[in-house]
């Protein structure tokens, strides 16, 4: 019998001491909200592409994009973040970054390159999901595709912005 109580004593102590008990208030130190509130947001969204003019990056939508945001990032880059046709994109330009230099290990798509004039604009990716990156006079571009694109949409897509940034006798 004692057993038995004392069984029954140990579980009813310890059903109130799980650590996952929702009732239980989630306690953190001061300290660490703090620090956490201290790191700035890189990225800032602005009312449009009148913000970009400091930065010397002249960019737009183009042609046919849905619920167009301006952002610059990191003080260095401004991004367009758009969809066209329910595709994803973000558009960026800086002086300030060399934007070729930031694709995240992507390989060239194969045979896919834009063409500008005389220009080849090589399109990296895989699997659908492309990126693009060239650079005229002092400002880079870059265009990435957030989500699975047709290889020519993308490469349709990339002419028509580069044609904007780089001069017609190009």
């Amino acid at each position: 019998m004692k057993r038995y109580l004392l069984s029954l004593l140990a579980v009813v102590l310890l059903s109130g001491c799980t650590p996952d008990d929702p009732a239980e208030p989630e306690t953190r130190p001061e300290v660490q909200k703090e620090e956490r509130e201290e790191v700035p947001d890189p990225t800032v969204e602005v009312e449009g592409t009148w913000a970009f003019a400091e930065m010397g990056a002249d960019i737009e939508a183009p042609v046919g994009a849905e619920n167009a945001r301006y952002f610059i990032v990191s003080d260095r880059i401004a991004e367009i973040q758009f969809t066209r046709n329910d595709v994803p994109y973000r558009y960026q330009a800086s002086q300030k970054e060399d934007l070729a230099g930031l694709s995240q290990g992507t390989q060239e798509a194969e045979g896919l390159e834009a063409m500008v004039g005389s220009s080849a604009i090589p399109i990296e990716g895989s699997g659908g999901r492309f990126s693009a990156a060239w650079r005229w006079g002092g400002t880079s571009y870059r265009l990435i595709a957030d989500e699975q694109v047709d290889g020519q949409i993308m490469k349709s897509l990339v002419e028509e912005l580069a044609r904007e940034t780089m001069p017609a006798s190009v």
